[in-house]
This record gives structure tokens, C-alpha cells and sequence, in this order.
């Protein structure tokens, strides 16, 4: 009789041993899972922004705006307007004072953008100097508003190199999506307008 108690006794050790293991293997997977997890978020969220700058890349304006679209259209009286703008002289910028100048000058837009920015707008950088704004319920001339709000607060924040103070300003164009419109053609649409503000001499906007 002993022996049999010592007997359960010990399996009885053994399976409360096991089953301790267990529990923890489990916590040591579920740890895992949440590590990797939040891994493969941050892949994510890498693979959408710019490194530089922190907005949207190419790859997170297209979904953006795919999203905004479905949105327009799902609400037939909400607009969509957008703007691609373009640093003016930036070459200037990174032949005179060199291209980390040129980076802080990029990111300092962005900074004075974003500040001014309505939460429901998008920025993305689109390449190089350029970048795009999506403008949810937003008109056509509002959006040109807006754009030229912007360009004033630019104006009137500097942007510092070292101690001297650099005006920074950008040529915009703007476009509100027409009804059948793909997000590539009214990008498209805004480009030609933004050059169109570029020939007209550069810190202007305009509407397509």
C-alpha cells in the first residue's frame, strides 16, 4: 500500500512537472508570436514611409488613395481633391550647402506641412522634392486655398543651416478628382498644373 501512494505520489510529481513545462512553453511561444507580431507591423509600416521623412511612400499613397476613392464614390456628393507640390531651387540648395542640408530642408517641409495639415489629409512623398497632399471633402478651390495657406506659414517659418536662414517655398498644382477618374490621372493632372506654377515663377498655385 506504500508503495502504491509513493508510486501516485510520484507520477502524480511527474505529470505536475509536465504540465508546468507545458504552460510554459506555451508562454514562451505566445511571447514569440507577439515578438514576431509586432515585427512584422513595423515591416509593414516600413515598407509604406519614407525613411527620411516619416510620410507615406509611393506604395502607401497608392493604398491611400484607393482608400479615399472608395470613400468619394460611396458618398456621391464628398469631393477628393489633391496637390502635388514641388520644393523650389532645391538642386540649389544641395549644390551650395550639400544633400544632408538638402535632407534636413525636406524634412523641415514636412515638419511645417504637417502642423498645418487638417488630421483627416494625407502626405506622401512622391520622389525627390515632391510630395503629395490628399484633401478628403475638399473642392477644388479650397484645396488651392489650402495650398496657399501653406506656402505662407512655410514663409513664415525659416529653415535653418547652421546659422543662416534659408527661405524654403514650393510650386503646387492642384486637381479634383472627377467622378470616373483614376488617382494616376489626377496625380497626372496636378503635376501639369504644378508646372504651369513652376513657369509662372515658382512659389504659386495651381488648379486644374
Amino acid at each position: 500500500m506504500l508503495n502504491a501512494t509513493r508510486s501516485m505520489a510520484a507520477e502524480t510529481a511527474a505529470a505536475r512537472d509536465q504540465l508546468g513545462e507545458l504552460q510554459t512553453r506555451v508562454l514562451d511561444t505566445n511571447t514569440e508570436l507577439a515578438r514576431l507580431h509586432e515585427e512584422l507591423q513595423h515591416a509593414s509600416a516600413s515598407a509604406r514611409h519614407d525613411p527620411l521623412t516619416d510620410v507615406l511612400n509611393r506604395r502607401g499613397l497608392d493604398e491611400a488613395l484607393a482608400r479615399e476613392i472608395a470613400s468619394m464614390r460611396r458618398k456621391a456628393e464628398q469631393p477628393l481633391s489633391l496637390s502635388l507640390l514641388d520644393v523650389d531651387n532645391f538642386k540649389q540648395i544641395n549644390d551650395r550647402l550639400g544633400h544632408a542640408t538638402g535632407d534636413d530642408a525636406l524634412i523641415h517641409l514636412v515638419q511645417v506641412v504637417r502642423q498645418y495639415m487638417r488630421p483627416v489629409d494625407t502626405l506622401a512623398r512622391y520622389g525627390g522634392e515632391e510630395f503629395v497632399i490628399l484633401m478628403p471633402d475638399t473642392r477644388l478651390d479650397e484645396g488651392m486655398t489650402t495650398m496657399r495657406r501653406l506656402q505662407r506659414e512655410l514663409t513664415r517659418n525659416f529653415f535653418l543651416a547652421g546659422n543662416e536662414k534659408i527661405l524654403i517655398t514650393f510650386s503646387a498644382g492642384v486637381a479634383e478628382l472627377l467622378p470616373d477618374e483614376s488617382g494616376e490621372d489626377a496625380i497626372r493632372r496636378a503635376d501639369q498644373a504644378m508646372y504651369l506654377a513652376k513657369r509662372a515663377g515658382k512659389n504659386r498655385v495651381m488648379g486644374t
